[in-house]
């Protein structure tokens, strides 16, 4: 039976507090092991950790002992989920003695990989692996957090998606551009400070670090509007300056070049 919890009154857990890293392994399911930081919380240690792993239909909740006593269970296996494709976690801490109120939640952590980039590093933007048909790539931003898909009909698409110059030069521009339109037009959020632990506040913080200083308007006005498709120009130019974009399509274009 699966438990239910009562979320009232729930403390935040930021997600650097959290890491979790994918197991592969060479037979049998992927698996996964969590490190957990709950220290200055304030949370009781008696209090009860979980921790849930998601995708669509799939669903999955390990108990990691107590807050005084972290205790990972033996089988954190992710049974039957295709190891390629992309799971979400979340931790709930929750009141002891079966009364089920969470006290505190960290939700939409994304897994890092040991093939990936380093764990410390955040990922704005992970990697699914689906069957997409005839089409080589496409942005999901239906869930909880935006993420390219890759169709995983095609051989070596992971490696072609990371360091392929062709695909780098043409794809990821495009991807920022759909992301930050998604966020400053359709979602008119524009101050990265109203939620630092959600993903649009994020993508902003990084067009701020990209060196798009100006914040983008905020508003339905067409005047406003031009103005948001005016700062989304200048912050996929400034993910292509940064990236020599050019540079790199101009080097897969000559002789001898893949």
């Amino acid at each position: 039976m699966i438990r239910k919890f009562n979320y009232t009154g729930r403390k935040r857990i930021a997600r650097s507090r959290v890491n979790i890293e994918i197991i592969p392994a060479k037979t049998g399911p992927t698996s996964f092991e969590a490190s957990i930081n709950l220290s200055g919380l304030t949370l009781p240690k008696n209090a009860e950790i979980f921790i849930e792993a998601y995708r669509r239909s799939f669903f999955r909740r390990f108990a990691f002992g107590t807050v005084s006593q972290i205790t990972p269970p033996k089988d954190r296996s992710l049974g039957d989920l295709d190891p390629r494709a992309l799971a979400m976690f979340r931790i709930k801490v929750v009141e002891s003695a079966g009364k089920g109120r969470i006290l505190a939640v960290a939700d939409r952590i994304i897994p890092h990989r040991t093939e990936d980039e380093p764990a410390n590093k955040m990922c704005l933007l992970p990697v699914d692996f689906v069957d997409l048909g005839q089409s080589i790539w496409r942005l999901d931003l239906l869930s909880d957090w935006p993420s390219l898909q890759l169709n995983i009909r095609i051989e070596d698409i992971r490696e072609i998606a990371r360091s392929n110059a062709h695909f780098l030069s043409l794809v990821y521009p495009e991807v920022v551009r759909q992301i930050f339109y998604k966020i400053v037009v359709e979602e008119d959020h524009t101050d990265s400070q109203t939620d630092p632990e959600d993903w649009m506040s994020q993508w902003l913080v990084f067009a701020n670090l990209l060196g798009v200083k100006e914040v983008p308007p905020s508003g339905v006005t067409e005047p406003i509007l031009q103005d948001k498709l005016k700062w989304i120009d200048d912050a996929v130019e400034a993910f292509c300056s940064n990236n020599k974009m050019m540079e790199k399509f101009a080097q897969a274009m000559s002789p001898g070049e893949k």
